[in-house]
């Protein structure tokens, strides 16, 4: 099947071969650049997560703050009445009447 080429005979096969390894070559140098790069950012992402400075904040309004907006919600009083009497923010004020993420 395979026979000796002549000189000035253009080895196609052989060419196609090369230049395809060398794509093959090329797009997994290209792969683990890739991935050491992720590997690298994954490492960074952990480390700033503990970090004290990224980390989530806690709650931080006391469960009888909690109960006193409640109380005076129910008694029909409104969201800036209850920011004056309770010294929280009416965004705060409505995060608990409303507790859609169930942390109040």
């Amino acid at each position: 099947m395979l026979k000796k080429l002549k000189k000035n005979e253009y080895n196609w096969t052989f060419q196609y071969i090369k230049e395809y390894n060398d794509m093959v070559a090329y797009y997994e140098k290209q792969i683990e650049e890739r991935d050491k790069t992720i590997y690298l950012l994954k490492a960074e992402n952990f480390k700033l997560k503990k970090s004290i400075k990224f980390q989530s904040k806690t709650k931080q309004i006391s469960d009888k703050d909690i109960l006193k907006i409640k109380k005076l919600k129910n008694e029909g009083k409104s969201y800036s009445y209850i920011s004056r009497e309770t010294g929280w923010s009416k965004a705060t004020i409505s995060r608990v009447i409303n507790n859609k993420s169930g942390i109040y």
